[in-house]
């Protein structure tokens, strides 16, 4: 399974990084990715570091029990082992969320306003649908949801250094184009 998540995360890293360079290439000078370039360019070589971590951690895994069967352990030895496992398990959640802040910074403010706008239209129509059949609470189930969402986006957001008003101008030039 760790094996996979190294694999997985040198995948989406190869991609990631195959993405913005055809994107540095193909921006035609309009500024865009030039504008972000020494940003995404962190945020590659902070991939970079986050997936030799992982590494790390995966071959630091494979040595730790040594072919030992977790029965035949002590209870002490099991506590040790889970406690172990549990703070291994709370760094790759630190490691991937990070990774995934790295990869919004690689997709930019536009691409994410444009895949939350895409995301929020179902909810919005359903929320529509809900108002119109006087369907209060589920309407209102539908509000928190939106909010939300919306809530979150905004924190990814202002965690890229950005503002809601610099994304959506953004937004709306790509809708102009």
């Amino acid at each position: 399974m760790k094996k996979r998540i190294v694999v997985v995360a040198g995948i989406l890293l190869a991609m990631t990084a195959a993405w913005a360079f055809a994107q540095a290439g193909g921006g035609g000078g309009r500024g865009g990715f030039g504008q972000n370039r020494e940003a995404q360019q962190k945020a590659i070589a902070a991939l970079q570091e986050q997936v030799a971590q992982l590494k790390a951690m995966t071959e630091r895994t494979g040595q730790g029990a040594q072919g030992r069967n977790f029965q035949d352990m002590s209870d002490e030895e099991r506590t040790k082992m889970r406690e172990e496992m549990t703070k291994r398990r709370e760094e790759q959640a630190k490691i991937m969320a990070s990774m995934q802040q790295s990869l919004d910074t690689l997709k930019g403010g536009r691409q994410l306003f444009t895949e939350h706008q895409e995301a929020m239209a179902p909810l919005n129509d359903l929320l529509a649908s809900a108002q119109q059949e006087n369907a209060k609470a589920t309407a209102k189930k539908i509000e928190q949801l939106i909010a939300q969402r919306q809530k979150q986006f905004e924190d990814k957001i202002t965690a890229m250094g950005m503002t809601m008003e610099q994304v959506q101008r953004m937004g709306q030039r790509r809708q102009q184009q």
